[in-house]
């Protein structure tokens, strides 16, 4: 009976073994202009562009900081959904 019980605890897992098996990752960009915008939008394409190269998703932005120094510099973190 126990084996039996296990084989359709399974069976009714099976459907939703894709998702299962996806995580989700924190990755970071950093960037840097004269433009605080340009910074940011370049910290927010190196974050995305380490998602891609892990196979990943972008789901969306979770935090960005931009501050002052000789330049703007930004920094992004995104959640990616990887396989």
């Amino acid at each position: 009976m126990k084996k039996y019980s296990i084989a359709i605890a399974l069976a009714l897992l099976l459907p939703i073994s894709g998702t299962a098996l996806a995580a989700v990752v924190y990755v970071s960009g950093q960037g840097q202009s004269y433009d605080p915008g340009i910074a940011l939008e370049n910290a927010r394409a190196d974050a995305v562009t380490k998602c891609t190269a892990q196979a990943g998703t972008p789901v969306g932005e979770v935090y960005n900081h931009v501050t002052r120094a000789n330049l703007w510099l930004a920094s992004s973190i995104w959640q990616c959904e990887v396989p």
